[in-house]
């Protein structure tokens, strides 16, 4: 087959690879990481090149690459064979793992269009021409742009056709990509300068350019132009001469503004435990790398073991991977920090940047594609030489990588759980074992599995048992609800309705805690007890006050509340019950009339308004913040010395395997709130369950209890870390559907676990319903596969999903899951 030859991946959640030839004109363009516009089907899309130069299958049909995107890689060799193994090792498509890779917006996608033609305009118009009433009628439908070429039926292509030949329309092409990277043109002198001169004849404008371009270095076009009047026309002549060499590149994106500039901050001294970190961390970073760069030879060391950094809350651990970073930086490499939660970047970004200045690019779902864009292409060019950002940032365009931090290791947002369900901690310690760098992970309370493997001597482990401060770590007290009953307007108790007077009093904050958005979590019919629930998903709806609207939390459905019950038809008898944290900020606001209470919580905080309402915190301009989980990740504000937990059972319940470790983790981090600056800390628990496990060690400040207890729990069912697991889970429109291939896949799982070459080491549970039955109008079933042996639990999984599956229903896999529900 005439022709080179490159294989690509298409950004698209589809298996395989793909051939294409590559046009001479493209030939110097084609490099591994390369994306280039390529025809996939009806319609073009972004592929990314993985293999330059290859020998085609002899059956295929040559198709060309037609329209290069970059003017360098978009992923490096290192990314592109991480995207492999994420591929692999969780069961997805290569393509929608390079997509999730590439930085949001930036892929580009084409279709055909039908349009007009000046001939066609004029007919519209009414210039006479004849037409039959079908073509009149396909012409007048292109006019209005309502035509799609893959939507035409066998006599309408046969009309298109005609209106084609009669030159009424014609065939174009529409581009869509939210973020398109800017183009700029230059200028660079390619001959001495006395040569150009000489050759330019005295031209007073030509020596005017010639001498903005005396230093050889590339100059853009449009501020020379600003300057120099015909300075565009000029250039011109001189390339056409031979003299200057005129090109286009892609053009910085600016960068996402970080507020006000911070002050270079002083690092503080370090406790005896930080230092001692500090020197073990450092120690461990990869040396200086040579130049340039060459393979490792084959008796290199092997990577750094991981390391776990156990450190109570408010003990400095951010303060170790300053310091850590800072001697990478020293050392020629660069850093990735992942952080679980956008609303954690500000606070975090702003203390790097204050110490780092511009080295840091900040990475999350919360800026827009055009600033994230930014950001990465800093990242990509080393203008930037650390990362910070949420769970993608992972995937962020470092070279020279010497250190990876995940801080709040164990928080279960770094799993991604639609589309590749990935688990970026996982994916962070892939990257740094590959790349040669240090993995550090950090918490107050690690996972299971982190935990066990720090035991087993599979990580190293420092811990942070003090905070640097001379303050104790808070004292909590544990109000049992069944002896103190709380109110129903806000679920306070005597004990911490009085702690709240006292605290806002002596001029303190307070930190409450209820992990539960809205004003009421479910309303009925006071007359016959109708409910009302989702029609999409199986969960209540809540009622939030200040829309005015019944919502749910899973699918977004919203409806107004109604006057009378659709049911019994009784007028006024719908009633409001249970509560969120809007009631409970809306109750305090009034029961504490001068107290300046906020709210923190998906519903006002997304984006920029998370960060404006921790600003507002840190400068005190709140007292009484009322929120969800979002106010137990990491935030510093030494003014909180009070922090209440209004129930901490709503998630001990659940059918989890993980609700008791998830419990014990936000009690101990929301306490750790309490008490990070000169004033003694207190936290107030309320509980109807004072004896659980999970309040007992979080109240005690007692990890190693709870990881014991708990281990010991997870071994008796075979449980992470004591074995793997993967879920299957099924999901379609038709309950019916979903059940029977549920049942399918359950009976292909049995059948192969029990193959004598598997011995019987994998176990398959189900199939059953998950928890939550129907969501966003799906039903959905699940069937659940355990084994200690990872290499048998996947053989299983892959011949599962290899069972056809019937239109309407979808099937997938979701490896070392984090939840049941």
């Amino acid at each position: 087959m005439n022709g080179a030859f490159a294989e690509v991946v298409v950004a698209l959640p589809v298996q395989g690879r793909y051939h294409y030839r590559v046009p001479k004109h493209l030939a110097e363009r084609v490099r591994v990481g390369a994306r280039f516009l390529v025809p996939f089907g009806k319609r073009k899309v972004t592929a990314v090149i993985v293999r330059a130069d290859v020998t085609p299958p002899d059956a295929i049909e040559p198709v060309d690459l037609e329209e290069a995107l970059d003017d360098e890689p978009a992923l490096s060799t290192e990314l592109l064979d991480l995207c492999a193994w994420i591929a692999d090792y969780y069961e997805a498509p290569l393509g929608e793992v390079v997509r999730a890779a590439l930085p949001a917006g930036s892929s580009v996608s084409a279709s055909e269009v039908i349009v007009l033609s000046d001939t066609g305009r004029a007919a519209i118009d009414g210039d006479g021409v004849a037409l039959p009433t079908k073509e009149r009628d396909l012409l007048a439908r292109v006019a209005a742009r309502k035509v799609r070429t893959a939507g035409l039926t066998k006599a309408a292509r046969a009309t298109l056709e005609a209106l084609l030949e009669r030159g009424l329309v014609e065939r174009g092409e529409r581009r869509a990509n939210r973020v398109r990277l800017r183009r700029e043109r230059t200028a660079r002198l390619i001959v001495p300068l006395e040569q150009a001169r000489e050759a330019s004849a005295r031209s007073p404008r030509r020596w005017a350019v010639l001498d903005a371009l005396a230093s050889g270095q590339t100059v853009l076009v449009e501020p020379l132009a600003a300057q120099l009047p015909h300075a565009k026309e000029t250039l011109r002549a001189l390339a056409n001469a031979g003299l200057v060499e005129l090109a286009d590149r892609e053009a910085p994106l600016e960068a996402f503004a970080a507020g006000e500039d911070l002050a270079p901050s002083t690092p503080p001294e370090l406790t005896t435990e930080q230092a001692h970190a500090v020197a073990e961390l450092t120690a461990a970073l990869p040396a200086l790398p040579a130049l340039p760069a060459l393979p490792a030879p084959a008796d290199a060391p092997p990577p750094p073991a991981p390391f776990l950094l156990h450190g109570v809350t408010g003990s400095g651990k951010t303060e170790v991977y300053l310091r850590v970073i800072a001697e990478a930086l020293a050392r020629g490499k660069t850093a990735l920090v992942l952080v679980p939660e956008i609303s954690l970047t500000p606070q975090l970004a702003a203390r790097f940047r204050a110490r780092f200045g511009d080295q840091v690019a900040i990475l999350h779902s919360g800026l827009r594609d055009t600033a994230r864009l930014g950001e990465w292409s800093r990242l990509r060019r080393g203008e930037a030489t650390i990362a910070v950002g949420a769970r993608s940032a992972v995937f962020a365009p470092l070279d020279r990588l010497g250190v990876i931090v995940v801080d709040e290791e164990h928080d279960g947002s770094f799993k991604q759980d639609e589309g590749v369900k990935y688990q970026a901690r996982d994916v962070a310690l892939v990257r740094a074992q590959r790349a040669g760098a240090l993995c550090v992970l950090g918490s107050a309370t690690p996972s299971l599995e982190t935990a066990a493997h720090a035991e087993r001597g599979n990580y190293r482990k420092l811990v942070l048992t003090e905070r640097p401060t001379s303050r104790p770590m808070p004292t909590v007290e544990v109000v049992d609800l069944r002896t103190w009953m709380p109110d129903g307007e806000a679920m306070l108790s005597a004990p911490l309705r009085a702690a709240i007077a006292e605290t806002l009093a002596a001029g303190d904050q307070v930190i409450l805690f209820l992990n539960r958005r809205g004003f009421a979590t479910f309303v009925l019919c006071r007359a016959c007890g109708h409910s009302f629930r989702c029609p999409q998903c199986s969960v209540s709806l809540t009622y939030h006050r200040r829309q005015d609207r019944l919502v749910c939390h899973y699918c977004g459905h919203k409806r107004p509340v109604p006057e009378t019950c659709p049911k019994c038809h009784v007028k006024g008898s719908i009633e409001r019950k249970g509560l969120g944290t809007e009631k409970v900020a809306d109750t305090l606001a009034a029961e504490f009339p001068s107290a300046r209470v906020a709210r923190l919580d998906r519903d006002v905080a997304s984006g920029a308004g998370v960060e404006r309402i921790l600003a507002r915190v840190a400068s005190r301009e709140v007292n009484l913040l009322v929120g969800t989980q979002m106010v137990t990740k990491g935030h510093d504000f030494p003014g909180v010395t009070l922090v209440g937990v209004l129930c901490a059972d709503t998630g001990l319940d659940l059918p989890d395997f993980r609700a008791s470790e998830r419990t014990f983790q936000l009690l101990a981090q929301v306490a750790g709130r309490a008490g990070r600056g000169e004033r003694a800390g207190r936290v107030i628990v309320q509980t109807y369950r004072p004896d659980a496990p999970a309040v007992v060690a979080a109240a005690a400040h007692d990890y190693t209890q709870f990881f014991r207890s708990e281990l010991a729990a997870r071994a008796e069912i075979g449980y992470p870390p004591h074995g793997r697991l993967i879920a299957v889970r099924i999901d379609g429109k038709e309950e019916h559907d979903v059940a029977a291939m549920a049942a399918r896949v359950a009976q292909a799982a049995e059948a192969i676990a029990r193959r004598p070459d598997l011995g019987g080491v994998v176990e398959v549970r189900g199939p059953v319903p998950a928890p939550l039955e129907r969501l966003r109008g799906r039903s959905r079933w699940q069937v659940w596969l355990r084994s200690a042996d990872r290499h048998a639990l996947r053989r299983v999984a892959r011949a599962t999903a290899a069972i056809e599956v019937p239109t309407g229903v979808r099937v997938g896999l979701d490896v070392d899951p984090i939840s049941t529900m």
